[in-house]
């Protein structure tokens, strides 16, 4: 029989937030994300993972109930910043000048997730549920970097696509 024990003492156990003492922490920039179900999602692995501060580039962000981000993010939504902008030149003024643009989209010029080096001083970029990543981001880009999918349907929802890109990049850095 495995014995249960809560969260919180197994993870201060394996001393996961240790590896932050000599890490950078991520960005995460969402373009144009349709439900506040997703935006809520997004803070919540943002605040899994330690990151910086999560931009949502979005001229409806004002919109959106924020009683339904908050209840989806289940109180990450007040442990790290987060915030709506309007535009891409928007939210790059916001982000250090050493961070790199890591896109998380398919294309015909994206690298396999898995096979690439991924920087410490990383701002994730996720896209839209439909469209995807704009353009003019995707030419911004330091990489742009795709998540292989073995099975019938060829993509994930964008909440799962940047779980699986944090945590590689996670595991990259530790």
């Amino acid at each position: 029989m495995v014995e249960s024990t809560n969260s919180y003492e197994l993870f201060k156990d394996l001393k996961t937030s240790d590896i932050y003492r000599s890490l950078s922490r991520p960005i995460i920039i969402a373009d144009d994300i349709r439900t506040p179900e997703n935006l809520g999602s997004i803070i919540r692995l943002g605040a899994n993972i330690g990151a910086l501060k999560v931009i949502f580039i979005s001229e409806r962000g004002k919109d959106f109930k924020t009683f339904k981000i908050a209840k989806t993010a289940s109180g990450a939504d007040k442990k790290i910043p987060w915030l709506f902008v309007d535009d891409f030149i928007s939210a790059r003024k916001i982000i250090p000048p050493d961070y790199q643009l890591v896109s998380i989209e398919t294309s015909s010029k994206s690298k396999n997730i898995f096979g690439t080096k991924m920087p410490e001083k990383v701002c994730f970029v996720i896209g839209n549920e439909v469209k995807g990543i704009r353009t003019e981001i995707i030419n911004h880009s330091y990489e742009v970097l795709h998540i292989p999918i073995p099975g019938i349907i060829s993509s994930l929802n964008v909440t799962h696509a940047l779980s699986i890109a944090l945590f590689e990049w996670f595991r990259q850095m530790k």
